[in-house]
């Protein structure tokens, strides 16, 4: 097992929400016979340490690589035997739960002493018959270091091993299909869900529980990192993965449920915390390389990483990556497309050409019937054909950890992570409806009044394309430090994500409007327009933003003092922070001049926040926990809001423990929310009836006063709050079995929503818009905190080992989430709408059998989605012509396979070979508006071979 130096050696049924809370090995555990482990390598110690006392130990081999134990005689008991063994090595083992522990770099030695010389005194061995005090493990879910895997809130840890034999590349990939989170892909987020043609952001992210990305913290290392500098009115803020490399994670941290007293603002669902590489000794290189069966999508990773120990006891960690992926786009896979008729469906491509008063369509001269089946649609436009299923990804990365001792109890340490992400995205050419003049070349014999409507595609401007370069520039420093049994920590950081989107594509309205009156632009598909036209019509628009986030904290934890059952443990911290966005599009996109654009302005924007937190753990009883968090926030222009959090951990039985939380959650409105919503220039007046709050009218006619549709900053927006329960039980009736089942119920009240206040049947004063004469000129969409969310649900996790002796180890694991109910209201008066399974699947498992044998580890990867219900539109000539008539399809159940081969037999190299969707399953989806499949969990490419290698010097 040592072999494998990428893998986490995982001799335990165990992930971190399996094993919370349950009792640690007794200190008197004593093996029959004596010890006899000579002095030698330390990994080889560890092993045959495990076997003899049937252990399930957690380490990564790089962390015991070129490491000696000094061996072990006698009988000691387990704890001490442990701590002999590791004597001088610098590592500690973590109590985690009966037999399990936890390998991890020890705290600094305090016990130096000076001689009347001067000199230091060299240490002297401990005591064999000694008792040792063994560290317990620090996770995500509490501010208590000590800890441990013990908490209220449900806990899920993804080593490195298993992102290794998923065989995925991005963080995006890796978070996305974890039961009860949900993708956000940068094709959905660029074009606002669909709802625009205009692509302005590209980024990817993930959240939990369908509550959207602001209600899911994404932390590096424990600290919050700064949100995407580009901003939608779908996702408002949100975290980009894209910039963190997998070859730099160490392992990822989720802790499931409202987590707000903890960790504040926007962990309303609960936290990812991201937990990056750090005291590693060597030097590793290694690489990979993928391609599709088709022979397309290729990628290839190439990273180097290098640590060692410096002088006084501290370490140094480097590591860069380079990482690139092709682009996938629709017209390489056949199911891309809006003629689902083969799958079942109808056929919703765009029939383009002039429109007809009966409804019917001319298709304009030169336009070629492409379609060979009979009931297909005379010069269509197949818009996914053009889009992007998968971006094309450039990315390079730096990081680096510094760690050294000042003194006897002092530390100093740093961090810096540097990375430039260039990601490639098409969407379909410009199209829409245009009125071209009675005199106009193209139109002329189809006239029949003083202009035609055409529906057209710019198809010789070409697609949309996105060229997003996103740089994050991360620093942190800090000092921390130990007396007695206290520990503290006083860091400052900075954080600073800037986007620069560069658009090709587009079309600009002043340029159009030139092109027909000049003629130098022909809407036939036979006259070829020239470049110098086509450049004009079509200008590079540039959109930029940048996110900083300026951070100072400082915490402290120990024990507060001892109850009959043990001590209570108590963690204490401060936070302020500085926040700054920045937007800066385009001259066009500020003037309107860009067809079918979102309503940008230029804007700069920053604000002050601070909060206090305690945390408390105290054993109530032998088999009794509690656990209470308390947070204080302050937001510029919102006040203060307490978080409480409340948990109970009872454990009757060894093999039982159950566990209870309740808390509380709020979120004051971003940088991103204090604007008005995004939207698409509007030619068109709106007519709305008239009443006496309406009136006076600038105009007015048949009742009706003709307003325009606007956007505009709500001065009052409130923060949202929340309410989270969490039931659960964790069941190890064996060192061979674990399995944890969770219900969760949270209630998120005063949603922050865009309003479209031509929608309702009440128009609200603040959305009137009045001249200086007091007349009504526009009516104003803006958001409120009008909406509300209950997501109730079930997760379970199971694991079970199996040692044959002979053939090696079998392992089972499994996670599965059932989303019960998902009850949204989008206003105070609308009606509650249950959309549990609706668009998105309310049931996900995710499982893998591993076997292990001598230097061989084979895996085999299962990823089922359940169905889902989706609207499609109903049958009609045209999708741009005639009725909406919405219908629901079901969309059937997805089961998705992979298989990971990596063997390390040969010394100082790991070899892995792993195939992705197996069964080359394809997406038979009926959701239109994504062009035929699942943005956020659908595998566009099938088929995936990869293969790597990695070696340590």
């Amino acid at each position: 097992m040592a072999r494998f130096p990428h893998a986490w050696v995982v001799l335990a049924v165990l992930a971190s929400p399996l094993t919370a809370g349950a009792s640690q090995a007794p200190a008197g555990d004593i093996p029959s016979g004596d010890y006899e482990i000579a002095p030698g390598a330390l990994d080889d110690a560890l092993n045959a340490f495990a076997t003899r006392n049937d252990l399930q130990l957690i380490y990564s081999p790089a962390l015991v690589a070129r490491r000696r134990s000094p061996g072990l005689t006698g009988n000691p008991g387990i704890r001490e035997g442990l701590a002999q063994l590791l004597d001088g090595t610098g590592l500690t083992a973590v109590a985690v739960r009966a037999n399990v522990y936890w390998l991890q770099p020890a705290p600094r030695a305090h016990s130096r002493q000076k001689t009347d010389a001067g000199s230091v005194a060299p240490k002297s061995p401990a005591s064999p018959k000694s008792p040792t005090q063994l560290d317990t493990v620090h996770v995500t879910g509490s501010r208590i270091k000590r800890a441990g895997l013990e908490s209220s809130l449900p806990l899920t840890l993804i080593t490195q091993e298993q992102i290794r034999a998923s065989g995925h590349q991005t963080l995006f990939d890796v978070l996305r299909l974890m039961p009860g989170m949900s993708g956000h892909h940068p094709r959905n987020i660029a074009s606002e869900g669909g709802n625009s043609q205009v692509p302005t952001a590209a980024a990817a992210s993930a959240s939990l529980y369908s509550l959207g990305p602001r209600a899911t913290l994404f932390l590096v290392d424990g600290r919050r990192i700064a949100n995407y500098g580009l901003v939608s009115t779908d996702m408002g803020a949100l975290t980009d993965l894209n910039g963190i490399p997998l070859s730099m994670v160490d392992h990822i941290e989720i802790a499931r449920g409202g987590a707000s007293a903890i960790y504040g603002a926007d962990a309303m669902a609960g936290v990812v915390n991201i937990i990056l590489k750090k005291d590693y000794r060597g030097v590793e290189v290694g690489g990979s390389y993928g391609v599709s069966q088709r022979g397309d999508a290729e990628q290839q990773r190439q990273y180097a990483s290098f640590g060692s120990q410096t002088r006084g006891g501290g370490n140094v960690f480097v590591s860069v990556d380079h990482f690139t992926r092709n682009p996938l786009i629709g017209s390489q896979r056949p199911w891309a497309t809006l003629d689902r008729r083969r799958f079942g469906g109808d056929d919703r491509r765009i029939q383009l050409g002039f429109l007809q008063d009966d409804g019917s369509v001319v298709p304009t001269a030169g336009c070629r019937h492409r379609d060979p089946t009979p009931a297909g649609i005379e010069c269509s436009f197949d818009v996914p054909r053009y889009s992007s299923l998968q971006p094309g990804i450039t990315s390079n990365a730096l990081y680096t950890h510094l760690r050294q001792p000042i003194g006897e109890n002092l530390e100093f340490y740093a961090d810096l992570r540097l990375s430039r992400t260039g990601l490639e995205l098409r969407n379909a050419p410009s199209h829409g409806v245009m009125p071209l003049s009675a005199d106009h070349p193209d139109s002329e014999e189809l006239q029949n009044g003083s202009y035609s409507l055409l529906n057209y595609w710019f198809a010789d401007v070409g697609p949309i394309g996105n060229r997003v370069v996103t740089t994050n520039k991360d620093y942190a420093i800090g000092i921390n430090g130990q007396r007695n049994a206290w520990s503290w920590d006083l860091s400052v950081s900075r954080r600073n994500n800037e986007v620069s989107n560069r658009i090709n594509g587009l079309i600009s309205l002043s340029a159009l409007d030139s092109v027909i009156d000049d003629r130098s632009y022909r809407f036939n598909r036979v006259d070829r327009n020239a470049d110098a036209v086509l450049a004009k019509l079509s200008p590079t628009v540039v959109l930029g933003g940048q996110m900083s986030l300026d951070t100072l904290s400082g915490s402290i934890d120990g024990p507060l003092f001892a109850l009959p059952a043990g001590e209570v443990q108590v963690a204490a911290g401060f936070e302020t922070r500085h926040e700054h966005l920045s937007n800066r599009p385009d001259p066009s996109l500020t003037q309107g001049d860009i067809a079918l654009a979102m309503d940008f302005q230029r804007r700069s924007d920053s604000r002050n926040a601070s909060a206090v937190y305690a945390e408390l753990k105290a054993p109530l009883h032998d088999k009794l926990w509690m656990d209470a968090a308390w947070r204080l926030d302050r937001n510029r222009g919102y006040g203060d809001q307490t978080s409480p959090m409340f948990g109970l951990r009872w454990q009757p039985w060894r093999s039982l423990m159950l566990r209870a939380s309740a808390g509380e959650g709020y979120r004051a409105p971003t940088l991103a929310e204090q604007r008005g919503p995004l939207l698409i220039k509007q030619q068109a007046s709106y007519y709305v009836p008239v009443d006496d709050s309406l009136r006076p009218c600038h105009q007015e006619a048949y009742d009706h006063c003709i307003v325009d549709l606007r956007a505009r900053v709500n001065a009052e927006l409130k923060p949202e709050t929340s309410t989270s329960r969490n039931l659960g039980l964790v069941w190890t009736p064996g060192d061979d079995f674990s399995l944890t089942a969770n219900h969760y119920r949270i209630r998120r009240k005063n949603e922050i929503l865009p309003i479209n206040a031509l929608g309702l049947e009440e128009i609200s004063p603040k959305a009137l818009i009045r001249d200086e004469n007091g007349e009504l000129i526009a009516v104003a969409s803006y958001l409120d905190n009008v909406g509300s969310t209950e997501v109730r649900g079930w997760e379970m996790e199971a694991e079970y080992r199996r040692k044959t002796g002979r053939w090696g180890d079998v392992s089972f694991r499994l996670s599965g989430h059932y989303t019960h109910r998902l009850l949204r209201r989008q206003r105070p008066i609308a009606s509650v709408a249950d959309d549990a399974g609706i668009e998105i699947p309310n049931r996900s498992v995710l499982g893998d059998v591993r076997w292990t044998y001598r230097d061989w580890i084979a895996t085999l990867n299962v990823y089922y989605m359940g169905p889902t219900t989706v609207s499609v539109p109903g049958p009609v000539s045209t999708f741009v012509y005639g009725s909406y008539v919405e219908r629901k399809r079901r969309i059937p159940s997805t089961t998705l396979t992979g298989v990971d081969l990596a063997y390390g037999g040969i010394k100082r190299w790991l070899f892995s070979v792993n195939i992705n969707n197996l069964a080359d399953r394809q997406p038979g989806n009926y959701n239109y508006s994504s062009g035929g499949y699942s943005i956020a969990d659908d595998d566009p490419v099938g088929r995936y071979y990869l293969v790597s290698a990695a070696y340590r010097f």
